[in-house]
């Protein structure tokens, strides 16, 4: 009973393990460990026949010998047999994967072992607190007459934690203010402050009150007053809020009429509400419903002049707006929302929304739908700028690439090692570079540390080159780029720098690294690798204690601890910190955890990775307890920019060339060690891949791919215009600063001669956003205005995220509030990499006024979606079961909302009325709740969890399934922007799930991804991709717009075309190298995954195997086609297939398939 009441469930198993079962030590386990002990009891059982049934149970377990451990294996069709949360035991037996066990000894004592992994504190409480409340009720009752429904009674103390603590929300505020009045008020106290902007037109709050002033004289001759529904048909524009505000001054309750609707849902709703009088304007005659309403046109208003407020006698209990939503029966209801539902609605928001003086408010919603009230309304009663977008054809996501966005983002100067020869010379550059970046507002700049190779070998010690910086700079920073901390002692890294600390005044900053090279480490040879990671984070602790007045022990010869403190005392608090990193994900989450900034480069990572990593980073920040806007990601760049792409290209080819020779040098010697390139797929070892044997014009081929690869896609290179680009571009995905490497071998004169242009980069990319006149779209407008807060759809919101442009401008907002429909954490998690916004899920129904619950999004956010937190001020929430009793804790139940924020009802409905506003037991009196229907659960810590509704969750084959779960599956496979997945019934009367989404996933490939994470039951029976999903006009999605899936025939091939036995050979080649199979003539060697060291792998495999010895490795770069390949080794073709040619759907959706998993492949070997 205690097990079923958890689970909120009268019928069910629990895991029962007799002594019989237990094997002794000679007998292997062929049985599994436990049995299916099944209980079954409706409200009415009593307490004698439920001990009944259960001893029934027990000894039918008890004369079984139990079942196979691998039955699953044996007849998959029996699925997964999952061990069931609660268990029993006779003796010491353990069960794997039971949440609680209890354990009865041989004196009849039972012992409750918990998984504390899978059950908190509070939940674990919660549960015993139970278990011991029914066993007393079993002690002290007759069992004949004593029921389930009685001996499930919740204990009081959970039943009052529901009831009363979580729902204490009670708070102060004047029901009797009018939202009208609201807004008066605070045009009364700011009135000079901007109120309104659209496009390029601006009203004060004065300007705005009084054309709502002369708005509403005219209403009120036309018959508006107390308790007249009037018609609010305008297009998005100042006149919608200065008709809004008219009628509510008036005295009346507008009905809200989007243009865009269709005319027969607009004549419904005129002649539903019985509204009197019709405001629109002459634009909009045409889509106007015939109607006996009285038709006042605001443009043609005289709007000018002073106007006194209005008082059209509207108090606390008059409707403030009557607004429809779509009923069961196919034609809209109205819901009547009264003045005092909004007063409160008001006081719940200031508990949530950020007011910091300043704000600016982008309102993107339509009037139809009721969160425009917080948009319009809330806004303009707490003092606000609002931006309202225009009709959406001119509210655009963008309107194509900002060339700057206003976002900062700090250039400094790097250095590696450009080798001048002996002499004063070898270090002009660094000096001349210095004074320049010091006089133009460069941020930084960057020494490393090298040793023993002439690549970086001018800088073996960054205090050294970062006491000359500091002797001849006044403003910039001095930084070491990097610090190889495990080759130093700690206390001489605090000294060291505390000392150019005191030179610049404070503006010292060190990247820790690990280590470059293995030989660097005959300095100190016991952290060399692996135990150099671990000494990094040793040193560097111990260098922020130092730096911070600590006391540090460190052992002396006798191994004895002395506690060290050093000097000189530096002049900054604390010690910034970098950690450098090459890409390896683990090191970017432990800079998270330990607080640092990143220093990283693109070198084998690409920009996409970066941000992938970023966002892996933010999130060990916050997980960290760090603020990711307090923290830098720097990448360094290798850079020169001229006054033409070509000229950049020319000057930068040979000495990048030259750079990237050596490192290749290194690699040769030491692939593992080194950081800078991937280790290529199925090689052990980097001397398998025999990079020695190369000959000269096969090293240039390699080094002219790489530069044009890097020159294109990693580095601050062309002209002033690319720069900025590259900086826009960096700026998305969460760079803070570009550190500009400007000597690895062109001329110091060439150098510090485009200085000015970099110079040019740095400042147009920091001027402010520049934006077309006209561009009105919201991530133009973002920006334009310096919006802090927006509110939207989870639709949406998605939409945004996958805009380049828009995912700039969130990077401005200061708080997002995200509702309207269930919020997936996989998005929560897209936002939080876009924008350091604080986000908000917000829950509620249009009859509880707008929004009844709201919860800050946890960075650490898990499940399908957002739980939907807490109720607002002055609200009420209950998880009630069948019976309308609180639900235990954890356990589903349909969602009642009570408190100040229930409306009062269907317009003349009132037998809907009556159905779903029921009194409210709670409360007494004449306190209503409102039934939502949707289902949700309490959590032990006072959360509450929104599950959907009775229609989201469905049965297929005895198994209950949440449409959720499948749909998060789906968002998770590579390529996929948007799932929906909905029940269908097929001819035959049977259930099958159809799943629709967006994106770039192949079917196949997306099914094979889905067979493999969910049970068969829970795959969808079709697919279908959509180019959008439909979506309402409020912007949720439309699952009734969902086209019929189209079930396709599988190709018997991808291509009609069939490799011959040359291209079959090469084939083989690519498949061992790049580790994909069924390679088609069409396939790209890059396009699968290859890069310049796996093209080195395959040229050398092909030339074996085919014998061909005049193979060169330039022509797998000319020649990446296997196709275009083979017909080049026949010789009977030299001109390679145009990269624009079209390939079948069947064999883009292979290749795209094949990237996924060769990508998927590096990043489980870079982690």
């Amino acid at each position: 009973a205690w097990a079923l009441q958890g689970a909120g469930q009268r019928a069910g198993d629990i895991a029962y393990a007799p002594a019989s079962l237990t094997p002794d030590a000679q007998t292997p386990a062929i049985a599994a460990p436990w049995m299916p002990l099944r209980l079954d009891a409706s409200d009415d059982t009593t307490l004698a026949d439920l001990t009944a049934a259960v001893a029934q149970e027990i000894a039918t377990a008890d004369s079984k010998p139990g079942f196979p451990d691998d039955l699953r294996l044996r007849d998959p069709s029996l699925g997964t047999l999952q061990t069931p949360a609660i268990a029993i035991t006779e003796g010491p037996a353990t069960i794997p994967g039971a949440v609680i066990m209890a354990a009865l000894d041989h004196n009849g004592t039972c012992h409750l072992h918990i998984d504390r992994a899978r059950l908190d504190d509070a939940a674990i409480s919660l549960l015993t607190a139970r278990l011991s409340a029914m066993l007393t009720r079993a002690a002290n009752c007759v069992p004949d007459t004593f029921t389930m429904q009685a001996l499930c009674t919740l204990p009081k103390a959970e039943r009052l934690l529901q009831v009363q603590t979580w729902n204490a929300t009670q708070a102060a505020y004047d029901p009797a203010l009018t939202l009208h009045r609201a807004f008066e008020q605070q045009a009364e106290e700011t009135p000079d402050a901007t109120a309104l902007v659209f496009e390029d037109t601006e009203l004060t709050y004065a300007e705005l009150n009084a054309r709502a002033n002369r708005a509403a004289l005219a209403l009120q001759e036309a018959g508006v007053g107390r308790n007249v529904n009037v018609g609010l048909c305008l297009r998005r524009s100042p006149d919608l809020l200065i008709g809004a505000l008219a009628i509510l001054k008036a005295g009346g309750a507008y009905v809200p009429l989007d243009p865009d609707h269709p005319a027969d849902r607009l004549a419904h709703i005129m002649g539903d509400s019985g509204a009197r009088v019709l405001l629109a304007h002459g634009a909009t005659q045409e889509n106007l419903p015939e109607t006996d309403a009285r038709l006042i046109l605001l443009d043609q208003i005289d709007q000018t002049g002073e106007a006194a407020n209005i008082d059209g006698g509207a108090g606390a209990d008059d409707l403030a707006y009557l607004i429809y939503t779509s009923g069961s029966t196919g034609k809209p209801k109205g819901v009547m929302v009264e003045h005092r539902n909004v007063a409160n609605f008001f006081r719940g928001m200031d508990d949530c929304v950020d007011r910091s003086a300043g704000s600016v408010w982008l309102a993107v919603t339509s009037i139809s739908f009721d969160i425009s009230v917080l948009e319009l309304f809330y806004t303009l009663a707490r003092g606000f700028k609002l931006v309202v977008t225009g009709s959406e054809n001119r509210a655009a996501v963008s309107n194509g690439p900002i060339s700057a966005s206003g976002e900062p983002m700090d250039f400094s100067v790097y250095f590696w090692g450009n080798d001048d020869g002996p002499g004063p010379k070898k270090y002009q550059l660094l000096l001349d570079a210095a004074r320049y970046a010091d006089a133009n507002g460069f941020a930084a700049v960057w020494t490393p540390e090298r040793h023993f190779h002439a690549f970086g070998g001018p800088y073996p010690n960054p205090a050294v080159s970062g006491a000359a910086i500091a002797a001849v700079t006044q403003n910039i920073a001095v930084r070491a780029g990097s610090i190889v901390a495990p080759l130093h002692h700690p206390a001489r890294i605090a000294e060291d720098w505390a000392v150019i600390d005191n030179l610049t005044d404070g503006r010292v900053g060190l990247a820790f690294a690990s280590g470059w090279h293995p030989d660097d480490f005959v300095l100190r040879p016991e952290n060399t690798p692996p135990n150099n990671k671990p000494a990094l984070y040793d040193a560097m602790d111990k260098a922020r204690a130092l730096w911070r007045g600590e006391a540090v022990e460190f052992p002396t010869q006798s191994g004895e601890m002395l506690p060290v403190k050093t000097l000189p005392r530096p002049v900054s608090d604390e010690l910034e910190c970098w950690v450098t990193t090459a890409g390896n994900p683990q090191t970017w989450r432990e800079a998270g955890e330990k607080g640092a900034h990143i220093l990283t480069h693109l070198l084998g990572q690409s920009i996409d990775e970066v941000a992938d990593k970023i966002a892996l980073y933010h999130d060990a920040l916050r997980g960290a307890g760090h603020d990711p806007a307090n923290h830098k990601v720097t990448v360094m760049l290798h850079s020169f920019i001229a006054d033409s792409r070509e000229k950049a290209r020319d000057i930068a080819r040979e000495p990048m060339k030259n750079y990237l020779r050596s490192a290749a040098g290194l690699i040769k010697q030491y692939a593992w060690a080194f950081p800078a390139f991937k280790k290529p797929e199925g090689v052990k070892s980097p001397f398998e891949m025999d990079l020695g044997t190369l000959g000269e014009d096969e090293m240039e081929a390699i080094l002219d791919f790489a530069f044009e690869r890097y020159f294109e896609d990693s580095g601050l290179f062309g002209t002033v215009a690319d720069g900025v680009a590259r900086a826009e571009q960096l700026k998305r995905i969460g760079v803070t600063e570009i550190a500009c490497l400007i000597d690895y071998g062109i001329a110091p004169e060439t150098v510090m001669d485009g200085m000015d242009l970099i110079k040019q980069v740095m400042d147009t990319a920091n001027a402010p956003a520049t934006l077309a006149d006209d561009d009105f779209s919201l991530a133009a407008q973002i920006i334009r205005h310096e919006v802090t807060h927006l509110q939207c759809t989870p639709s949406m919101a998605r939409i945004l995220t996958q805009n380049d442009e828009a995912r700039m401008a969130l990077r401005h907002v200061r708080q997002l509030l995200i509702g309207g429909e269930a919020f997936p954490t996989d998005l929560a998690r897209d936002l939080r990499s876009a924008t350091k916004a604080r986000i908000d899920n917000m829950y509620g129904p249009t009859e509880t006024t707008i929004w009844s619950a709201h919860q800050q999004v946890d960075p650490g956010a898990r499940g399908h979606t957002v739980p939907i937190g807490q109720p607002i001020a002055n609200t009420q929430a209950y998880i009630l079961d069948d019976t309308g009793n609180p639900a235990p804790i954890g356990v589903a139940g349909e969602l009642c909302l009570g408190g100040d924020g229930v409306t009062r009802g269907y317009w003349h409905r009132d037998e809907l009325t009556a159905e779903r506003f029921v009194p409210d037991p709670f409360a007494g009196g004449s306190a209503r709740l409102y039934r939502t229907g949707d289902l949700a659960r309490w959590t032990a810590s006072g959360t509450l969890d929104f599950l959907g509704r009775d229609d989201f969750q469905v049965k297929i084959r005895g198994q209950r399934i949440e449409l959720g779960e499948i749909e998060e599956a789906m968002k998770h496979v590579a390529g996929v922007t948007e799932a929906v997945v909905v029940p269908l019934t097929s001819a035959t009367g049977d259930t099958r799930l159809a799943g629709y989404f967006t994106g770039t996933a192949p079917e196949d490939g997306l099914r094979a991804q889905l067979q493999s994470h969910l049970p068969e039951a829970m795959v969808p029976a079709d697919l279908m991709q959509l180019d959008a999903m439909p979506l309402t006009p409020n912007k949720k999605i439309d699952r009734k717009s969902l086209p019929a899936p189209v079930r396709k025939a599988k190709p018997a091939a991808r291509t009609t075309t069939q490799t011959t036995g040359l291209e079959s050979r090469i084939a083989a080649v690519w498949s061992t190298v790049l580790g994909v199979q069924q390679i088609a003539p069409e396939d790209n060697f890059f396009d699968l995954g290859g890069h310049s060291l796996l093209a080195v792998q395959a040229h050398r495999d092909i030339r074996k195997a085919l014998d061909a010895t005049t193979l060169s490795i330039t022509d797998i770069f000319r020649f990446p086609v296997l196709r275009d390949l083979a017909r080049h080794l026949e010789g009977g073709g030299t001109d390679p297939t145009p990269p624009e040619r079209e390939e079948t759907t069947e064999a883009r959706a292979a290749t795209m398939s094949k990237r996924r998993a060769m990508r998927a492949g590096r990043e489980r070997q870079l982690s």
